[in-house]
């Protein structure tokens, strides 16, 4: 597996990376470039909010964050997002919403994208490294 330096990942990939799955954890420290969507940033926030170690998990997200660049929505990602959830309605193939947000910022940045969803195979143009597979 490899990302060309740049690299972005899905809440589940830093969840994987914090629990030390080796493969995630070689592909992520080996890469020069670590991209954050503020969608998975939010959702991770969500999780250590819930979570009953609420002030540890923020800590480590913290952490990730800082050594990451977190990518926001702006109108271009937003144009991506309105044809890759038209082209899913299409061929009968919905995924989670914040899903196709995230997809939508890889695109438009053209940086793959590490997680371990198989709904992500869906979407036409999106590099995905699926440490699973």
């Amino acid at each position: 597996m490899k990302a060309n330096g740049r690299l972005a990942v899905d809440t589940n990939a830093v969840i994987a990376y914090r629990a030390g799955i080796t493969t995630v954890c070689n592909l992520i420290d080996r890469t020069d470039i670590i991209f954050l969507p503020a969608v998975v940033l939010g959702e991770l926030m969500y999780g250590a909010i819930n979570s009953t170690k609420t002030e540890e998990n923020e800590k480590h997200i913290t952490i990730f964050s800082n050594n990451s660049v977190i990518i926001p929505i702006d109108e271009a990602v937003a144009l991506r997002y309105a044809r890759v959830r038209s082209d899913l309605k299409k061929m009968g193939r919905p995924i989670p919403e914040n899903d196709i947000w995230i997809a939508a910022i890889c695109m438009e940045l053209n940086v793959p994208l590490m997680s371990s969803d198989g709904h992500f195979d869906n979407i036409r143009d999106l590099k995905v490294v699926n440490w699973t597979k």
